[in-house]
């Protein structure tokens, strides 16, 4: 048999010893540290907050793993190493692992857990890619499944972990999962993440944690990780990578994954249904807990039908509609766009009474001369006097939006001295133009903004063609349009800003923390 025809070897199964990268034969003895009652075999990895040995128990004689924070740390790192042995002995279930006891040696405060001799979830997929082996849709399902369970378990205790990826995923002698390193898990009841924290590791990050909200993070950034795994025991590739941390959250924030079964024919569509929907960049698009997750992959196996199945076409089409990659902060442009609505249909109805009364063409100007100045105002004004760009989202923003306002005033311009003759209807003339170079600038913003963005710039291009059929009005039905979208979009920012605003904070316990970049234990 060619390697190539190997599949992933994902279902529990004894694990053979020799395969195991963490073999006593090959780590280090730890010297210096002596845990009461237990005997250190050897060290099995480490972390930013602690390292992790292999010990015995001197009386009971049984296995386990000792974690031990690492010397040289106190203060906010040894509440966070507490809430670490907190958080996981909070959950009892057989794919977590199970916390046996929690003490200080040395004046270093230690957990002993449960010891899982079958190596990583991490081991076994870069094995298999080695190997080039074929993955197994069936095995990755019911993989997951089972951790999605333990993970599920930790949700039902208000713990969400924040950290879940295939290194964080152990077998135990059974070869069957278990969940662990619990080092930067929020609990509802404690939570020590500063508000602008990013925490965790780029590549199984959702959006809104990449975003600098890993503080306000629900049970959904737990379903998006274990999209993440199960999208890779699918494919043998993660759904965003790159080679450094700002380019992966760059990815994360902005790209739309590859579907697995473009990377391999053999995923079945319903699985990959299960598994994209897990990565929608909206949370609330996304299964609510691991739990709903476990129970959608329980269907997939028995070979009922699952909720996450494909539209085709027309459904992925309205999917991209609906799906917004935008900024939070952008919500604070909501009623900047609210009081600029009737400044646009107001000008434009002005605009329409002097063409249609003939006045002098100065009317005109003085009147898009105020709706600038009511512009700047605004921007000024709503933004805090602050006329630099804050963030890719907001750059790109202002770069389209500031690009079109050139393009509109130098068409009329240009047209106006062009083909002025005395006759003020003429200026209507440039209407039509000027709605198709609306409907390009929302079309630049569908992708990366609000899908519906397109719907709105084809409205635009359609209403181009209306405009021609009777130039008189065009100047009031441009401005009329102009108004209802700015309605639209603001009071849609005006919700956006609501659903991210910050929980009232709980009265303070414990000791505070500053949170750090990456990982915490």
């Amino acid at each position: 048999m060619n390697r190539g025809d190997e599949t992933h070897d994902l279902r529990p199964a004894p694990p053979d010893p020799s395969t195991f990268p963490q073999s006593t034969a090959d780590i280090a003895r730890p010297a210096g540290l002596a845990v009461p009652g237990y005997d250190l075999v050897g060290e099995l990895g480490r972390g930013g907050m602690g390292v992790v040995y292999e010990a015995r128990h001197t009386t009971l004689g049984r296995t386990v793993a000792v974690k031990v924070m690492l010397a040289g740390l106190a203060g906010r790192d040894r509440t966070r190493f507490l809430a670490e042995a907190e958080a996981a002995a909070a959950v009892r279930h057989p794919h977590v692992v199970q916390v046996y006891e929690y003490g200080e040696a040395d004046g270093r405060p230690y957990m002993a857990l449960e010891f899982c001799p079958g190596g990583t979830l991490a081991d076994r997929l870069r094995a298999d890619r080695f190997r080039g082996a074929r993955p197994d849709p069936r095995a990755a399902a019911d993989l997951v499944r089972k951790v999605a369970a333990g993970v599920a378990a930790a949700h039902e205790q208000g713990i969400v972990h924040r950290d879940l990826k295939p290194a964080n995923v152990l077998f135990d002698a059974a070869g069957e999962p278990r969940v662990a390193d619990f080092g930067i898990a929020k609990r509802a009841a404690r939570d020590l993440t500063a508000t602008e924290a990013v925490m965790g590791t780029p590549v199984y990050m959702p959006p809104e944690q990449a975003g600098g909200k890993a503080k306000f993070v629900g049970p959904p950034a737990d379903v998006w990780a274990l999209g993440v795994i199960l999208y890779e025991c699918l494919t043998g590739r993660r759904p965003f990578d790159g080679d450094a941390a700002d380019s992966v959250l760059g990815r994360v924030l902005l790209d739309d994954p590859t579907p697995p079964r473009r990377l391999n024919p053999g995923v079945p569509r319903d699985l990959e249904a299960v598994c994209l929907k897990c990565l929608e960049k909206d949370p609330a698009r996304r299964y609510a807990t691991a739990g709903e997750l476990a129970e959608e992959l329980t269907r997939y196996l028995a070979g009922e039908p699952v909720s996450a199945v494909r539209v085709g076409l027309v459904g992925r089409f309205a999917d991209s509609l609906v799906r917004v990659r935008l900024d939070d902060r952008l919500a604070a442009y909501a009623n900047f766009l609210l009081a600029l609505a009737p400044v646009m249909l107001l000008t434009d109805a002005w605009i329409t009474l002097v063409v249609r009364n003939d006045w002098p063409l100065g009317c005109i100007f003085a009147a898009n001369g105020l709706r600038a100045a009511a512009f700047v105002a605004a921007v000024g004004y709503w933004t805090g006097w602050r006329f630099v760009p804050h963030g890719a989202a907001e750059r790109q923003l202002w770069a389209v939006w500031g690009g079109y306002l050139v393009a509109c005033y130098g068409a009329g311009t240009s047209a106006w001295l062009a083909r002025w003759d005395g006759d003020i209807s003429r200026y209507t003339e440039y209407y039509p133009g000027l709605a198709n170079i609306t409907a390009l600038a929302f079309f630049t913003l569908a992708p990366t903004f609000w899908g519906y963005c397109a719907v709105v710039g084809a409205g635009f291009f359609g209403l181009s063609f209306v405009m021609a059929l009777d130039l008189r009005w065009a100047p009031l039905e441009f401005g009329a349009a102009w108004a209802v979208v700015l309605v639209v979009i603001g009071l849609r920012l005006r919700r956006l800003g609501r659903a991210t605003a910050p929980p009232p904070s709980p009265p303070a316990r414990g000791e505070g923390g500053e949170a750090r970049p990456g990982r915490a234990g």
